[in-house]
């Protein structure tokens, strides 16, 4: 299990809320109902993770992301800024990776004994998954061993606001 899931969960998680908040503020959704409740859903499922623990299970963390998953997918992004969003959840997807890796690994079938790997074969699978997904939503992402997860997000963030020509305000430090 990686030694510091949780606080690289939670930075993570803390560097996508100022993209958020840009996102929302330059499409004028911040204020409205579906806007203020994907803030309000991100604002728990942050605390939850903030106070989650690597190796314990984490239904009730996992739950409260989909719920921001599933609001702010139901915001109406304008063309032009659906690539900021799919960064958005691209960053969703790799927090929901890192929480699930480093939760216990499903227990084995009823009569099959479980294989002394089995976390860590749990951890490849969903690390696989998990770059599958992000690489879907944001194919030009190229993930680094050596730059922290927020570094690269807020990476791709930047690079995408000035591919995309919008206004440079959108970006985050």
């Amino acid at each position: 299990m990686c030694q510091n899931a949780t606080k690289t969960a939670a930075s993570l998680m803390a560097a996508i809320e100022p993209t958020i908040k840009n996102l929302l503020t330059a499409t004028n959704l911040i204020t409205t109902p579906d806007g203020v409740a994907a803030i309000s859903a991100y604002d728990a499922a942050l605390a939850a993770l903030q106070n989650w623990q690597s190796g314990t299970a984490a239904q009730e963390v996992l739950e409260l992301i989909g719920d921001f998953q599933t609001l702010f997918n139901k915001l109406p992004i304008p063309p032009e800024y659906q690539m900021l969003g799919n960064i958005v959840l691209a960053g969703i997807e790799t927090v929901i990776g890192v929480v699930t890796a480093n939760s216990p690994a499903p227990a084995a079938p009823e009569g099959v004994e479980a294989h002394a790997e089995a976390q860590a074969m749990h951890q490849a699978a969903v690390a696989a998954d998990t770059t599958a997904k992000v690489q879907s939503l944001v194919p030009s992402f190229k993930r680094s061993i050596f730059h922290s997860p927020e570094s690269q997000y807020n990476k791709a963030w930047n690079a995408e606001v000035d591919a995309s020509g919008l206004d440079t305000s959108l970006k985050v430090a």
